[in-house]
């Protein structure tokens, strides 16, 4: 009977203590790694930014590149038969 009772108030004891860790512990363990997340984002952003401030290729904020400019298919449009049908309507009457 006493080691029932040992193996309970260890239990007992073990869940306290992991009620006091995830009440105080957890929420400083997940502070500490979201700021190290948000300093690390805005290190790279601001990173990033002066690389393309520094890229030495005349452009400035806004501008737009243009990679590829797809090619346009007239002969598409020759091919297409289009025939104009003009409808009336007929009174039944």
């Amino acid at each position: 009977m006493e080691v029932f009772l040992n193996i309970i108030i260890f239990l007992v004891l073990a869940l306290l203590v992991a009620k006091l860790l995830f009440r105080y512990l957890m929420p400083w363990l997940l502070r500490r790694f979201v700021e190290k997340r948000m300093k690390q984002f805005g290190d790279n952003f601001y990173q990033q930014q002066e690389e393309n401030e520094n890229n030495g290729s005349g452009r400035t904020f806004g501008d737009i590149k243009i990679d590829h400019i797809p090619q346009k298919d007239d002969a598409k449009k020759e091919q297409v038969d289009e025939e104009y049908v003009d409808f009336e309507e007929i009174d039944k009457n």
